[in-house]
């Protein structure tokens, strides 16, 4: 509170200031303006001191050289000591001073008189009441000495009576009584402005250096939310990898049997070609021989009948049918293993941090081919593959989106045909939409979604498969990834007994603005 109050009285000291100096420059002119106005009264009003042919009048003289001598002093402060309290009590006498001067001129008529109130309300202009009472008392003395010894100069009339003089100074402190008191008012009410002013300034102060406090609180909190959220999205990475790495473990056993049967043809196509080799160099080695006796010029008949034995027994024909198939075969189990690796490594590569373009129908074919084992016994692969530019995504979430939903379709056809020799069906199609969409549509021939339980199917580790077949987040993770990772759509169109279908929407060019996936985002296996 002193605080405040020192801050009130500097303010009010501060436009009482600028208010003296106003009043100052007031009157200024007003000083020379009643100057001007003595000086032609002077000339103009006939002199009750000298002759029809005095000149210059005493009037004229008082004027000019009595009313340079009041002005004097005050135009001088004002110029130099505007808003000095000497000042302003040298313009207040010098005032009051002119309402003498002029009273005189005029040979103390009636309505000069009135400018001794208009001077007092000049006078009040400064708010100082002390300079209204010093102003009164100027005039008092000056009615006092004047009416006593020189009343014509101020009543007009050689013979004045006490009471006049009582009447003016009543008057007088009737007015200053009014003036003063105005001044007292408007005094309290600067100073309540200034209480006003210096309460608010304090707020301002009080409410900035709470601004500054919580701006300094804002900004650790977000550096400490920035800290958090890098090591967060650095945990969701990791987690994406290793789900990655868990689907990968997961399909491992299936992957196996998928590179073991054509590694297994490979083999038995290099023991055949192994033995047909054998043979073929006991049947070359007995030619070499025969060859050897027609050029010595003593042709052997056993060395060609045993030429002969080796070529019947190594089956030429026969080797030459079959050994050509045995390379294909051999080489088609290479490409085969070639692929399934091939696959794996694309399907396990981690992301880079932006965005890149992709072969969107590669990166599918790819985990169709790691997906296998999960739906060969029990449904066929149809794929309808638009021709596409390259898409800007994240493959290997755009892989892992695709795993979850083929392994989801793949279960619910193994519910549907469990017990029959009969197969169902899964068909995955791309198509560009559009200018700056592509679209992937997975569609099964399992049991489909009941229409009560489809509003959940995005629900963290909501499921309807027995334990240890689902862990609920399939679908949740592929959420993630095409709506909050990518910015794109996953819609799912689901008919009880027919199947489902799941469209997967992404912007060709990339999501605009890349964020991380949502807090409730999970991360785990198929659902």
């Amino acid at each position: 509170m002193p605080r405040t109050l020192q801050r009130a009285n500097a303010i009010l000291a501060e436009n009482l200031d600028a208010v003296h100096r106003r009043t100052d420059q007031l009157f200024f002119w007003l000083l020379l303006a009643e100057w001007a106005l003595a000086v032609v009264l002077a000339v103009t009003l006939p002199s009750p001191h000298g002759g029809p042919d005095a000149w210059p009048s005493p009037n004229v003289l008082v004027a000019v050289y009595a009313g340079g001598a009041v002005n004097a002093l005050p135009l001088i402060l004002i110029r130099v000591r505007p808003g000095w309290w000497l000042t302003r009590l040298t313009v207040s006498v010098s005032q009051m001073l002119w309402s003498g001067l002029l009273i005189q001129i005029t040979g103390g008529r009636i309505e000069t008189h009135f400018h001794v109130f208009g001077s007092l309300a000049f006078i009040a202009f400064y708010r100082d009441w002390r300079l209204l009472l010093a102003g009164s008392a100027i005039v008092a003395v000056d009615h006092l000495v004047r009416g006593q010894f020189w009343p014509t100069t101020l009543y007009g009339s050689p013979h004045a009576h006490w009471g006049r003089f009582l009447e003016h100074v009543a008057w007088i402190a009737f007015e200053d009584i009014v003036l003063v008191l105005g001044s007292l008012r408007s005094i309290r009410e600067m100073r309540t402005i200034a209480c006003r002013e210096a309460a608010l300034a304090r707020s301002a102060e009080d409410i900035d250096v709470e601004v500054q406090s919580r701006t300094a609180e804002l900004a650790a909190a977000n550096a400490s939310l920035q800290v958090e959220m890098k090591a967060r999205l650095q945990v969701e990475t990791d987690l994406r990898q290793a789900h990655k790495l868990e689907s990968v473990g997961r399909l491992a056993a299936g992957v196996a049997h998928e590179i073991n049967t054509p590694v297994q043809f490979v083999s038995d196509s290099v023991h055949f070609l192994r033995d047909a080799t054998t043979d073929l160099m006991t049947t070359l080695g007995h030619l070499r021989e025969v060859e050897a006796s027609v050029l010595s010029g003593t042709p052997s008949m056993e060395a060609a009948e045993a030429a002969s034995y080796a070529a019947e027994a190594a089956d030429l024909p026969y080797l030459m049918e079959h050994m050509p198939k045995a390379i294909d075969r051999a080489l088609d189990g290479l490409e085969r293993v070639a692929t399934i690796v091939r696959s794996m490594k694309e399907f396990a590569h981690p992301d880079a941090v932006e965005m890149a373009p992709v072969d969107l129908n590669r990166a599918i074919e790819s985990t169709l081919v790691i997906a296998r084992n999960e739906y060969k016994y029990v449904a066929d692969v149809e794929t309808a593959f638009a021709v596409l530019p390259p898409v800007r995504c994240h493959a290997g979430d755009i892989n892992q989106a695709v795993l979850n939903i083929v392994v989801n379709a793949a279960h619910a056809i193994a519910d549907v045909v469990a017990g029959t020799s009969d197969r169902g069906r899964i068909t995955v199609q791309t198509a560009l939409d559009g200018d700056d969409t592509v679209v992937v549509t997975i569609a099964d021939t399992g049991g489909g979604i009941p229409e009560e339980i489809r509003d959940r199917v995005f629900d963290p580790f909501f499921t309807t498969k027995e334990v240890g077949r689902g862990t609920g987040q399939g679908l949740a993770i592929a959420r993630a990834i095409v709506v909050d990772r990518h910015r794109g759509e996953l819609t799912i169109d689901s008919t009880v007994g027919r199947g489902t279908t799941c469209h997967i929407r992404l912007p060709l060019h990339g999501a605009v603005a890349v964020v991380a996936s949502s807090p409730d985002a999970p991360v785990g296996a198929a659902a």
